[in-house]
């Protein structure tokens, strides 16, 4: 189909997210090489839209793409491991470092990117790696493999390339035709590889595809305990990571902050600005949300993670005080999905048992921090997260027909608390038809 092509998503109920906390029921969205053209009330528009596809949505809630702001490539294939969780962490560090070879990261992609899609996930943001920071970016072939994948999805990602956790080298093995070499991997091997893969595939897939640069969570206990060689290895390694970050203008984005962590590092080793997120966030000091605050940086809250369970993020105080928030899966995993609709509801109940309040959040924060809040805390709030004409055109559209979505009042309350993500119908990202009636499809214009 060609670039004048449009499509007429219609006979919808369109919650646009654009902060105005608006429902148009019936209302129809028009999108048109790309991008959205068009938000108005009624099933229709009511003149002919030439040339235009009309979808019939049958009443589903149309939403903004759904943006899972902390996950971990890998984890698709490693979530059947199991065990208890510091078995499981060591585990798939081991994997990631030793046996993972470039099959194995393009076929985790592959199944990442399938249950994404089908989920209404339209941006995801992956660390290429997990475990004990073990991340496996000085083999390009390996992110490449991944890359190819995603691209080939059509969806949108924003790849986190790190460096692993100090000291160096790092035992690594290579597989060539099936033979596996051991080597020892040195924090330059990882910077120099993170560069070439940020030149070749920031921007590709016609702008789908982005690269992030990490370095690992530092505490002042753990910097205390080290000795002074010790410490000068994890400024080396921070101050590579943060110079990588700025010199290639790749987003800088850190998980595992907790406990005065932010502070610390921004104090310390001169971090964040308004390009960096930062996960997780539990157990945030004053100094923390104060550093926040300074540096500009965005949050992704994690409730169905496990760091959620050690500690609380306080997502409605950064809220309140102006922050970036959005939300993330942090999975796959032994114990979570990739489901969007699953943390939006695990996001509510965190703060509601933090607090003994169900009215902690509501659910209209909650699904804006799913929308639009990535957006923001990525910076891409001017094309993405919301339905509002000259936007991306990357919508989902929920079905409202099943029992458990019944009765079909308050939709955004049954988008956060009863919704999952086989309820999604459709998914579209630049205009592009991913999925619809619920199976996958091959994009189109």
């Amino acid at each position: 189909m060609t670039e004048t092509t449009r499509t007429i998503l219609g006979n919808a109920t369109v919650i646009p997210l654009d902060g105005r906390r608006q429902i148009l029921e019936p209302g129809h969205v028009v999108v048109e090489a790309g991008r959205i053209a068009m938000v108005a009330a009624g099933a229709w528009p009511g003149g002919e839209v030439p040339g235009a596809r009309r979808i019939d949505l049958d009443g589903a809630a149309l939403i903004p793409g759904l943006i899972d702001l902390h996950l971990h490539a890998g984890h698709g294939l490693t979530k059947n491991l199991g065990g208890d969780v510091d078995a499981w962490m060591d585990t798939v560090g081991d994997v990631y470092a030793r046996h993972a070879d470039a099959e194995f990261w393009a076929a985790d992609a592959a199944l990442q990117a399938l249950e994404r899609t089908l989920g209404g996930t339209t941006l995801a943001v992956p660390f290429f790696g997990g475990g004990d920071n073990v991340m496996r970016t000085e083999d390009t072939d390996c992110a490449e493999a991944h890359l190819r994948e995603i691209e080939a999805s059509g969806l949108r990602e924003i790849l986190v390339l790190g460096v692993d956790r100090p000291p160096f080298p790092k035992p690594r093995r290579a597989w060539t035709d099936g033979r596996a070499v051991e080597w020892p991997m040195s924090l330059s091997d990882q910077i120099a590889a993170i560069g070439t893969l940020a030149g070749r595939w920031r921007g590709a897939g016609q702008g789908l595809i982005d690269i992030a640069v990490s370095a690992p969570v530092i505490g002042e206990a753990e910097f205390a305990a080290a000795d002074g060689p010790l410490q000068a290895v994890l400024r080396e390694t921070t101050a590579a990571a943060w110079a990588l970050a700025q010199g290639s203008g790749s987003r800088f984005i850190q998980d595992g902050h907790r406990d005065g962590s932010v502070a610390f590092m921004a104090e310390t080793f001169g971090l964040f600005d308004q390009r960096s997120v930062l996960a997780h966030c539990i157990d945030l000091t004053e100094a923390d949300i104060a550093t926040f605050v300074e540096r500009g940086a965005g949050a992704a809250y994690t409730p169905s993670s496990l760091m959620a369970v050690f500690g609380y993020c306080p997502a409605p105080r950064l809220l309140s005080e102006g922050l970036r928030v959005g939300l993330g899966t942090d999975g796959p995993a032994p114990d979570r999905s990739l489901d969007m609709f699953r943390t939006m509801f695990m996001g509510h109940r965190h703060q509601a048992i933090r607090w003994k309040d169900p009215s902690a959040i509501d659910a209209w924060t909650i699904l804006e921090m799913a929308t639009l809040g990535g957006a923001k805390a990525l910076g891409l709030d001017h094309e993405l997260g919301s339905i509002e004409p000259g936007k991306l055109a990357d919508l989902v559209a929920v079905s409202r027909r099943g029992a458990h979505l019944q009765p079909r009042d308050l939709p955004v309350h049954r988008l956060v608390f009863f919704a999952n993500a086989a309820d999604v119908s459709l998914v579209m990202v630049a205009g592009r038809v991913l999925a619809e009636n619920g199976r996958p499809s091959a994009p189109t214009a």
